[in-house]
């Protein structure tokens, strides 16, 4: 499929935004950790207690680096796939990168106030935006072979697109729990990452991807 006139965008280009954008946000996270601020007779006394109070902030830091770093290798691997791009996909791009953004503040939220709900929704939201950009990134992409070549195995298109699917799920699981138990829930997002480390295999549709030769 030829892309029209003045619908061509550079494959490169969009590549380059994205690594940019991960570069830059996954950088933010660690900004978001302030070191104490105590006086050096303070500090004698004071440093180690407040650096374990801080480890909320650095587990949610973890976490979400972790999960932004699936989050890039699940898009480097979509582009593994694609082999022509146009606007509406570079739209798609620019709106989940938008929501990647967006995690910083989030997971600052989630550390700052890891026993408010309002935090816990707002972190989950903020995922499972991000997540339905992604999937509707690779629906656009591979449907009717739009973008990637005619011979991509229908049986991988239709197993990635369930993986994503089933992270969107995992995350409204968590949100559900935390009307429960709110500390259950910060359980629950710490270990999310787990699932994405298992590899893909074409006849389990609930794993994770990564590039199939």
């Amino acid at each position: 499929m030829s892309p029209e006139i003045g619908d061509s965008v550079s494959k490169a280009r969009i590549e380059a935004l994205t690594d940019g954008v991960f570069a830059i946000v996954m950088t933010i996270l660690v900004l978001e950790i302030v070191a104490p601020h105590l006086s050096h007779s303070e500090a004698s006394i004071e440093l180690a207690k407040r650096l374990l109070e801080l480890w909320p902030v650095f587990l949610s830091y973890a976490s979400s680096f972790i999960i932004l770093g699936f989050f890039w290798i699940g898009h480097d691997s979509q582009f593994h796939y694609i082999k022509r791009v146009n606007r509406t996909l570079l739209w798609i791009t620019i709106f989940f990168l938008m929501f990647i953004a967006l995690i910083p503040f989030s997971t600052s939220l989630l550390g700052e106030y890891q026993d408010q709900q309002i935090s816990v929704l707002i972190y989950g939201a903020n995922l499972i935006i991000a997540l339905c950009w992604n999937y509707l990134h690779w629906w656009y992409a591979t449907k009717d072979h739009r973008l990637v070549d005619s011979d991509l195995d229908p049986i991988l298109i239709t197993v990635i697109s369930r993986r994503y699917l089933m992270g969107i799920i995992i995350f409204l699981v968590v949100i559900a729990v935390s009307f429960i138990n709110i500390h259950l829930s910060l359980v629950l997002y710490i270990c999310a990452p787990l699932y994405y480390l298992i590899p893909i295999q074409k006849h389990k549709s609930w794993t994770w991807f990564t590039k199939i030769k």
